[in-house]
């Protein structure tokens, strides 16, 4: 379940638009970060530093990375600068992303599920991305992952966003745990919910096997959405799916399936549902059969 589209946000963010790959010394993580905390300038030098310095952790040996990685957590969390604590967190995630990351980063759940509730939104991700890498590996302790998810979607100062990309691996890693699953239940019930979230909620949630029953009937309600671009995206999640959500829905899908005023391109996405399509496109025109 990589994130490869918030890895690519998170590289950019860290790039902050750098344009260019100077010529940067080899340096060490722990000094990179040692020397930008100390002194922060931010400059195009400084990022292609970090690009240099990050590149050689995928080829460090296990020995090294265990040696800098006390240094890339604490920075990770106490950086005097933003942009330092993006740095470390781009370590972190240049670390879980090796072949050996799950194994260098078991130990370590305590520590980056305590930046899932960080309060930058960019931290969250990159938490996020990183933990995507480790958890439920051998020797990997879930608990903390599933206990920070559930305190970050609860928490209002978390992005939509952020929250969404929160709701999937909670429910699924959080399997048969009744505060995970009244933790999503209780995000989906908010009133403040963009249509963009209702519609990128049912394709982070809907399909996750052994879907809890109050969730999935919450996440019925999208069928009867105001904006077409919600239902559908709900009528994709129904083909997608064989968990709770499939079953629940079947019966409104073959409604809005011989519905007249249903959008007309909703209407042939549930025919298809129905006849057994699962790859549909959930982008509709929101014009199409007004007046």
């Amino acid at each position: 379940m990589k994130r490869i589209a918030t890895d690519l946000l998170v590289v950019f963010a860290l790039l902050f638009c750098s344009s260019g790959w100077l010529a940067a010394q080899q340096i060490s993580a722990d000094t990179f970060l040692g020397r930008v905390s100390a002194r922060p300038v931010g400059d195009e030098v400084e990022r292609d530093q970090y690009l240099k310095t990050g590149s050689a952790l995928a080829n460090s040996t296990p020995a090294e990375i265990a040696r800098v990685l006390p240094s890339v957590l604490e920075h990770t969390r106490k950086g005097n600068e933003i942009h330092v604590r993006v740095y470390a967190a781009g370590f972190l995630l240049s670390i879980a992303q090796r072949p050996d990351g799950a194994d260098l980063l078991s130990s370590k759940s305590e520590d980056i599920s305590s930046l899932i509730v960080d309060a930058d939104p960019t931290i969250q991700r990159t938490a996020i991305a990183t933990m995507d890498y480790v958890i439920g590996r051998p020797g990997t302790n879930n608990q903390p992952y599933v206990s920070a998810l559930a305190a970050g979607i609860q928490k209002v100062q978390t992005p939509q966003s952020v929250a969404v990309e929160m709701a999937g691996p909670l429910l699924s890693f959080g399997s048969g745990d009744a505060k995970a699953a009244k933790s999503v239940f209780d995000f989906l019930q908010r009133d403040d919910l963009t249509a963009s979230t209702r519609k990128e909620i049912l394709h982070s949630v809907a399909t996750v096997p052994n879907l809890p029953g109050e969730v999935a009937q919450s996440l019925s309600k999208s069928l009867d959405d105001p904006d077409p671009k919600v239902r559908a995206a709900a009528v994709v999640a129904f083909a997608m799916s064989d968990s709770t959500f499939h079953d629940l829905v079947k019966a409104r899908v073959e409604r809005m399936a011989k519905d007249p005023q249903e959008h007309p391109q909703v209407r042939e996405l549930a025919k298809e549902a129905l006849a057994g399509q699962t790859s549909l496109n959930p982008n509709i025109d929101v014009t199409l059969g007004k007046p």
